[in-house]
């Protein structure tokens, strides 16, 4: 089930029949899902990116995903959760910042040092590029940024920088030592944590976590923490089984729930984007709302109506 949007809002796109998902997030999958893989060899793409697509004619908004420990994490490593966004109608493009990853990635992985013009580079490029490259179109002016862990602080500077380029953004278990100031600007965010993120080995630092991003925002926010799952929880099941036997992160003790939590993820993230990004405003009960969360969290709080500032 499907209809489209046709008013000239912040959200719709005039005469372009912007694709909106009319179902539950957390449960329908709307779309066939298709994916590629755009290379420095192959496409001369600035940064290697995994794109996510759905595989109807269309107009479907975009999505910028950079991953954790500053996308040493690989966006490939997140399909199972973006692909599923991506069904609800979304170009999600998965941007890795150093790939392949060699040793002496790794060795320096630990500066956590980008130069973020490199994103706005790709940005531009893949406007580019996309053009009649799948059935469905990249509605470029409705594009939302998400982030995984340290990938944030690379976000949270994009934002920063370039506050009216984007028109969402999700911050998941996000990490940043970038959030001493406000972000005065109206730009819908939703930031998410986890309960374990912070238990054994820190993979999220307290203060500079997902409580702080909502703390400096401006507004509309929201803000949510998941009890009993951890910061890999989210990745597939290859390098979620990395993370778990070098003991990296924490993860959940309820590993028969792993697919559930990531249907929930893609779920709540979907809820956001379909709102903010596809103007459907009553999706976004399905992240407010208890009763409609299937999971069980230690916090959710909102500002929707900016009320507070």
């Amino acid at each position: 089930m499907k209809y489209y949007c046709f008013a000239l809002t912040p959200n719709c796109i005039l005469g372009n029949n912007t694709y909106v998902d009319t179902g539950n997030p957390y449960t329908d999958r709307p779309l066939k899902v298709g994916g590629l893989t755009l290379s420095k060899t192959g496409q001369k793409s600035p940064l290697h990116t995994k794109v996510y697509f759905p595989l109807e004619p269309g107009f479907y908004p975009a999505v910028l995903f950079i991953g954790g420990f500053d996308t040493y994490v690989l966006a490939e490593y997140y399909e199972t959760v973006l692909s599923r966004i991506a069904s609800h109608g979304f170009f999600i493009f998965g941007i890795d910042y150093a790939f392949p990853l060699e040793k002496q990635n790794l060795i320096n992985a630990g500066e956590l040092k980008q130069d973020i013009s490199k994103y706005f580079e790709q940005h531009a490029w893949l406007q580019h590029y996309m053009t009649n490259k799948t059935l469905g179109t990249v509605a470029w002016n409705s594009t939302a940024l998400m982030c995984h862990s340290s990938g944030c602080d690379a976000t949270l500077k994009m934002i920063r920088e370039k506050p009216t380029m984007f028109t969402s953004t999700i911050f998941l278990e996000p990490v940043s030592f970038d959030v001493k100031e406000k972000v005065d600007i109206r730009m819908p965010a939703f930031m998410y944590g986890t309960e374990l993120s912070t238990v054994g080995h820190q993979c999220v630092i307290a203060g500079f976590s997902y409580n702080k991003f909502y703390e400096i925002w401006g507004c509309p926010k929201i803000v949510m923490e998941v009890a009993n799952f951890g910061h890999c929880d989210i990745l597939d099941t290859v390098p979620w089984t990395g993370c778990k036997d070098i003991h990296f992160c924490t993860i959940t003790p309820n590993v028969t729930k792993l697919l559930e939590y990531k249907e929930f993820v893609q779920g709540a993230t979907s809820s956001f984007l379909v709102s903010s990004l596809q103007g459907r405003t009553d999706a976004m009960k399905y992240i407010t709302q208890k009763p409609l969360i299937p999971l069980r969290l230690l916090e959710l709080r909102s500002d929707l109506n900016c009320t507070k500032n």
